[in-house]
Protein backbone atom coordinates (compact mmCIF):
# COMPACT_ATOMS: atom_id res chain seq x y z
CA UNK A 1 0.00 0.00 0.00
CA UNK A 2 1.29 3.38 -0.95
CA UNK A 3 0.71 6.23 1.47
CA UNK A 4 0.96 9.71 0.10
CA UNK A 5 2.90 12.25 2.09
CA UNK A 6 0.01 14.64 1.74
CA UNK A 7 -2.41 12.43 3.70
CA UNK A 8 0.22 11.89 6.41
CA UNK A 9 0.64 15.65 6.64
CA UNK A 10 -3.13 16.09 6.76
CA UNK A 11 -3.38 13.54 9.56
CA UNK A 12 -0.67 15.34 11.50
CA UNK A 13 -2.53 18.62 11.02
CA UNK A 14 -5.78 17.06 12.27
CA UNK A 15 -4.00 15.62 15.29
CA UNK A 16 -2.36 18.98 15.98
CA UNK A 17 -5.70 20.81 15.75
CA UNK A 18 -7.37 18.28 18.04
CA UNK A 19 -4.52 18.65 20.53
CA UNK A 20 -4.75 22.46 20.39
CA UNK A 21 -8.51 22.26 20.86
CA UNK A 22 -8.06 19.95 23.84
CA UNK A 23 -5.44 22.25 25.42
CA UNK A 24 -7.68 25.28 24.87
CA UNK A 25 -10.62 23.52 26.50
CA UNK A 26 -8.40 22.37 29.39
CA UNK A 27 -7.10 25.86 30.07
CA UNK A 28 -10.41 27.71 29.59
CA UNK A 29 -12.11 25.32 32.05
CA UNK A 30 -9.28 25.94 34.57
CA UNK A 31 -8.68 22.19 34.79
CA UNK A 32 -5.15 22.68 36.16
CA UNK A 33 -6.65 24.02 39.37
CA UNK A 34 -8.91 20.99 39.84
CA UNK A 35 -6.55 18.26 38.78
CA UNK A 36 -5.47 17.75 42.38
CA UNK A 37 -1.89 18.48 41.47
CA UNK A 38 -1.93 22.21 42.11
CA UNK A 39 -4.59 22.96 44.73
CA UNK A 40 -5.63 21.11 47.89
CA UNK A 41 -8.71 23.31 48.22
CA UNK A 42 -10.26 21.20 45.45
CA UNK A 43 -10.30 18.29 47.91
CA UNK A 44 -11.76 20.54 50.60
CA UNK A 45 -14.55 21.53 48.20
CA UNK A 46 -15.19 17.90 47.32
CA UNK A 47 -15.37 16.95 51.01
CA UNK A 48 -17.79 19.80 51.80
CA UNK A 49 -19.94 18.81 48.82
CA UNK A 50 -20.07 15.25 50.13
CA UNK A 51 -21.10 16.57 53.56
CA UNK A 52 -23.96 18.59 52.05
CA UNK A 53 -25.18 15.68 49.92
CA UNK A 54 -24.97 13.35 52.91
CA UNK A 55 -27.05 15.83 54.92
CA UNK A 56 -29.62 15.91 52.11
CA UNK A 57 -29.79 12.11 52.13
CA UNK A 58 -30.05 11.91 55.92
CA UNK A 59 -33.15 14.12 55.88
CA UNK A 60 -34.73 12.88 52.65
CA UNK A 61 -37.67 11.40 54.60
CA UNK A 62 -38.49 14.90 55.92
CA UNK A 63 -37.57 17.32 53.11
CA UNK A 64 -38.89 20.33 55.05
CA UNK A 65 -36.08 19.75 57.57
CA UNK A 66 -33.34 19.91 54.92
CA UNK A 67 -33.44 23.71 54.83
CA UNK A 68 -32.95 23.90 58.59
CA UNK A 69 -30.57 21.02 59.23
CA UNK A 70 -28.30 21.46 56.21
CA UNK A 71 -28.18 25.25 56.08
CA UNK A 72 -24.80 25.69 57.79
CA UNK A 73 -23.14 23.02 55.65
CA UNK A 74 -24.61 24.45 52.45
CA UNK A 75 -23.57 28.00 53.37
CA UNK A 76 -20.03 26.80 54.14
CA UNK A 77 -19.87 25.08 50.75
CA UNK A 78 -21.21 28.16 48.96
CA UNK A 79 -18.73 30.45 50.73
CA UNK A 80 -15.85 28.12 49.88
CA UNK A 81 -16.93 28.07 46.23
CA UNK A 82 -17.14 31.86 46.14
CA UNK A 83 -13.65 32.16 47.62
CA UNK A 84 -12.27 29.64 45.13
CA UNK A 85 -14.00 31.48 42.32
CA UNK A 86 -12.60 34.85 43.35
CA UNK A 87 -9.11 33.34 43.63
CA UNK A 88 -9.40 31.83 40.13
CA UNK A 89 -9.59 28.21 41.29
CA UNK A 90 -13.18 27.39 40.34
CA UNK A 91 -12.71 24.99 37.45
CA UNK A 92 -15.60 23.70 35.35
CA UNK A 93 -15.94 20.55 37.47
CA UNK A 94 -16.34 22.56 40.67
CA UNK A 95 -18.76 24.98 39.01
CA UNK A 96 -20.83 22.08 37.69
CA UNK A 97 -20.86 20.43 41.12
CA UNK A 98 -21.90 23.69 42.80
CA UNK A 99 -24.60 24.32 40.19
CA UNK A 100 -26.16 20.90 40.69
CA UNK A 101 -25.99 21.20 44.49
CA UNK A 102 -27.51 24.70 44.35
CA UNK A 103 -30.28 23.41 42.07
CA UNK A 104 -31.09 20.67 44.56
CA UNK A 105 -31.01 23.19 47.43
CA UNK A 106 -33.26 25.78 45.82
CA UNK A 107 -35.44 23.91 43.32
CA UNK A 108 -35.76 20.37 44.65
CA UNK A 109 -35.97 21.28 48.35
CA UNK A 110 -37.23 24.88 48.08
CA UNK A 111 -34.55 26.26 50.37
CA UNK A 112 -32.91 29.63 50.20
CA UNK A 113 -33.95 33.19 50.59
CA UNK A 114 -33.66 36.31 48.46
CA UNK A 115 -30.24 37.88 48.64
CA UNK A 116 -29.93 40.74 51.12
CA UNK A 117 -29.22 43.22 48.30
CA UNK A 118 -32.82 42.86 47.10
CA UNK A 119 -34.45 43.81 50.39
CA UNK A 120 -33.82 47.59 50.12
CA UNK A 121 -35.03 47.52 46.51
CA UNK A 122 -38.19 45.68 47.48
CA UNK A 123 -38.82 48.07 50.39
CA UNK A 124 -38.36 51.11 48.13
CA UNK A 125 -40.67 49.60 45.49
CA UNK A 126 -43.37 48.99 48.09
CA UNK A 127 -43.03 52.55 49.43
CA UNK A 128 -43.18 54.08 45.94
CA UNK A 129 -46.21 51.96 45.08
CA UNK A 130 -47.99 53.23 48.17
CA UNK A 131 -47.61 56.93 47.22
CA UNK A 132 -50.09 56.95 44.28
CA UNK A 133 -52.50 54.86 46.33
CA UNK A 134 -52.33 57.42 49.15
CA UNK A 135 -52.84 60.28 46.68
CA UNK A 136 -55.96 58.74 45.13
CA UNK A 137 -57.30 57.77 48.55
CA UNK A 138 -56.90 61.39 49.69
CA UNK A 139 -58.70 62.66 46.55
CA UNK A 140 -61.53 60.24 47.17
CA UNK A 141 -61.78 61.10 50.89
CA UNK A 142 -61.44 64.87 50.44
CA UNK A 143 -62.89 65.63 46.98
CA UNK A 144 -63.48 69.33 47.57
CA UNK A 145 -60.14 70.65 48.68
CA UNK A 146 -59.28 74.18 47.66
CA UNK A 147 -61.35 77.32 46.90
CA UNK A 148 -64.95 76.87 45.86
Amino acid sequence: AVVSTQSTGDNAMVIRRLWDSYRNMWSSALCDTCSGLTENRTHEFSNKTDEVLLCFNEHIQHPHMICIECSEKYDALLNLFKSLQSAGYACADLADSMNSTARMWSVDYGCGHPPVEYLPVLAMTAAMSFIPFSFYLALWKFPTCGPS
